[in-house]
């Protein structure tokens, strides 16, 4: 396992990464649900696609599914960056989608450790 320091904030541990890649509509980018190392922590996501789209995060546990679409559910601009913080609490894992077939420009999620 790496950790990248993140200062002050604790450490960063790499958990899942794309890079310009085509992906489908509504299916889960990684092929594996991301779980978290430490909990309660905070999973840091860094997107970018080269189409217009909403993400949404697939958080599951105890076998049930819930869906919670980030930017208040506003299609993410095309080419543009963003960044999301989200909690993961323990027995959780996360999956994320996009709403359009798109070419994923970069896409990380790395778990924040004693930042939360």
């Amino acid at each position: 396992m790496v950790l990248y320091s993140c200062g002050s904030y604790g450490y960063a541990i790499p958990k899942g990464s794309v890079f310009n890649t085509p992906i489908s509509a509504n299916t889960d980018i990684f092929s594996q649900s991301l779980e978290p190392t430490y909990t309660p922590c905070v999973f840091r996501i860094y997107a970018c696609f080269a189409a217009s789209g909403v993400l949404t995060v697939r958080r599951t546990k105890d076998g049930v599914t819930v869906s919670e679409q980030l930017n208040s559910g506003t299609a993410l601009t095309a080419n543009a960056a963003y960044l999301f913080d989200i909690i993961v609490d323990e027995g959780e894992t996360i999956n994320l989608r996009y709403s359009v077939n798109a070419t994923c420009l970069k896409l990380s999620v790395v778990e924040v450790s004693g930042g939360v």
